[in-house]
């Protein structure tokens, strides 16, 4: 796979996202998985979050296949204008005026809870909407949501969405033969402990990924 993956809308294997990256080692490994992007959380309360400069860091370290994200709640929109190019994975209640912000900086990826139909709907219909990403209620927690009844839902988005919440190498075939998006996304189920990635379960959970496509 290769970053071209990730920003290509075209019919293709599930794409894959590692998110929670905080070491040149997990990005080595998510490369060498076959992932297709990674993510830097710059959220402070997150057991995860790094600081600009060490995104920055990261960013120019990362293997030239993975397309970087950066995560952010509620950003002010003057810090949004100093970011560099690049996607951008909003997970607050960010407006629809900072959102159209966010897209002139890079792609979008919208977080919403898969229980809050009136939000999925109205960020599938925006434009300035790259990815929707569709997570549990409390992103990163490692809980994953019914998705028998989310199947309806699924089907009916016309924006590529990304299944977040509660995956892990056990649970991402099924949920992806279930639902069938355009991608994954995988933090706590990847990691030996909270907030530190195992390159054995990075490898497992992309294996499970490409099984589920073949």
């Amino acid at each position: 796979m290769s970053s071209h993956q990730w920003s290509s809308t075209a019919p293709g294997g599930t794409r894959i996202k590692i998110c929670g990256v905080r070491d040149t080692s997990d990005i080595e490994a998510a490369a060498d998985a076959g992932a297709d992007a990674i993510g830097l959380v710059l959220a402070k309360d997150s057991p995860r979050s790094i600081t600009p400069e060490r995104a920055a860091t990261l960013t120019a370290a990362a293997d030239p296949r993975l397309t970087v994200v950066r995560l952010m709640v509620d950003p002010a929109e003057p810090r949004l204008r100093r970011r560099s190019p690049g996607w951008l994975q909003l997970h607050g209640s960010e407006s629809v005026q900072l959102v159209e912000a966010a897209s002139q900086v890079g792609p979008v990826i919208r977080a919403v809870p898969f229980d809050d139909i009136e939000a999925i709907n109205q960020w599938d219909a925006d434009p300035h909407v790259a990815r929707l990403l569709i997570d549990s209620h409390r992103g990163g927690s490692g809980v994953a949501f019914d998705h028998e009844t989310f199947a309806e839902v699924a089907a009916s988005l016309t924006t590529p969405w990304i299944l977040a919440g509660g995956l892990n190498p056990d649970t991402v075939a099924a949920a992806i033969q279930h639902l069938h998006p355009w991608g994954v996304d995988v933090s706590s189920g990847v990691e030996s402990s909270r907030g530190v990635k195992d390159p054995k379960r990075i490898a497992a959970f992309c294996q499970a990924v490409q099984a589920a496509d073949s």
